[in-house]
Formats: structure tokens, sequence, C-alpha cells
């Protein structure tokens, strides 16, 4: 374990301005020689276990994204979210420690004209959708942040759940839901876990989430028993799943 470190804002400005100029760092070379020097190396007052980044595989798919969200989420265990939406942060670790994972994972085949775009997508993370959804370390950290606040007795399980599908992910990660109204996402996910015929059906799941919206609008739910909210959840699930 060591102190996380952070990038000033000079050498996020200048990385961010020169990235045509550093194809061939993005693709082989690498940045060594720079942090050598410089505002590269800022130290947060947290601690984290970056080792682990050396695991992460390259591999496309829900299996390799739940297991990478895995190793994210325990190599940044200390990270709170109001620090993980700090682009400087993600800028360091794309740049040095998961340099050859984001390399491995968002560079390979890459068209040279599109290049450039697939490392300001996947480099940085200058937007808050940007560091949700696109930067290569930060989504990873987000998907587990996220499956730990809906199963914390089994983030993995939530994983593979949310990571099943792309509109799963969209429902949970990328909108407000889960902030929001915590009980009913934690009920939805208990459904999902048990309903194989809802997790498998991207139209029932529309259906249902459309159920959901329709009878929880102005119910508080956040103040219900666990049991109360599967019910609710469990009667859309039946209304999505019906012929």
């Amino acid at each position: 374990m060591s102190k996380l470190l952070y990038v000033g804002q000079q050498t996020a400005d200048f990385l961010a301005d020169n990235v045509e100029e550093h194809l061939e760092r993005y693709l082989s070379t690498g940045f060594d020689d720079l942090e050598a020097s410089g505002d590269w190396r800022i130290p947060l007052s947290i601690s984290a276990d970056l080792d682990q980044l050396e695991d992460l595989s390259p591999d496309k798919g829900a299996d390799a994204e739940v297991a990478n969200s895995l190793i994210v989420g325990r190599a940044l265990a200390h990270l709170t979210p109001s620090l993980a939406r700090e682009n400087r942060i993600w800028i360091r670790l794309s740049h040095i420690e998961g340099l050859a994972y984001a390399r491995a994972r968002w560079l390979v085949n890459v068209a040279d004209a599109k290049l450039a775009q697939a490392i300001r997508t996947h480099f940085f993370a200058t937007t808050w959708t940007g560091c949700r959804d696109d930067h290569a370390i930060a989504r990873l950290w987000w998907n587990h942040q996220i499956a730990s606040m809906l199963m914390p007795e089994d983030v993995k399980r939530a994983l593979e759940l949310i990571l099943f599908r792309a509109d799963l992910r969209a429902n949970f990660i990328e909108r407000p839901t889960v902030g929001a109204r915590l009980p009913l996402a934690q009920g939805i996910i208990r459904e999902l876990a048990k309903n194989d015929a809802l997790k498998a059906s991207e139209a029932g799941f529309r259906k249902f989430m459309k159920a959901i919206n329709a009878r929880g609008a102005g119910k508080y739910v956040e103040t219900w028993h666990a049991g109360e909210v599967d019910l609710l959840v469990a009667e859309c699930a039946e209304i999505a799943l019906s012929p």
C-alpha cells in the first residue's frame, strides 16, 4: 500500500493538449520519463494497492468487466465518491499504473484516424459522464461502488447482475435511481437475482421499469421495510412479464 497520487493541473492540461504528439507513448513507450519530474506525484491522504492493477484483463465482455471491477474496487478501497470525480487522479492512473491495461483494452486495433479520440475518451475523465462511463479505470471503480451500495453482502453478484446487459448498467449506474432511491434500487437487484426471465428480457425489463416508475411515484419507498419493497417490485415484475 502507498499513498494514492494525482497529477497537477499543469500536467493534466499538457497531456490533454498534446494527445496527437504523444501517440507513440500511448501505444508503446509510455510516460515514465515524464513522470520522473514535474507535478506527476502529488500525494493524497489515502492509500491504495495499485499493484493489483497488473491483474486487470483487457478481454471484452461481462465476465472480464466483473473481475476488473472487483480488482479496482479492492485496489482503490479507500477512495471516496467525491474524490472519484477528480480527473487528475484518473489521468495519473491511466498514464502510469494502469497504462498497460488501458492501452490493451482500448487502443488495440483502433484505426489511426480514431486513435486520438479513443485516448481522449478512455484516458481522461474531464466530465462526470466520462468519469463514470468511459475512463478506462474510473468506470470500473464506479461499477464496484454502485454494486457495493446495491448488495453490500455480495458485491460480485451485484456486478454480475448490473453488467449482464448494457441497459441494466444504464439503469443502475447511468441514472440517478440508486442514489435517489436506494431501497428501491436494492429491491430491483434482489428481484433480478431470483428472476431469470426478467434478467434475460430487455423488453421485459423495460416494461418492468415503467411499472416501477408508475407504481412507485409519490410513495415514500425510502421508509419501507425490505419486505414491502420486495412486494411492490415483484408485482411490477409480474406485470412486465405477463402476456
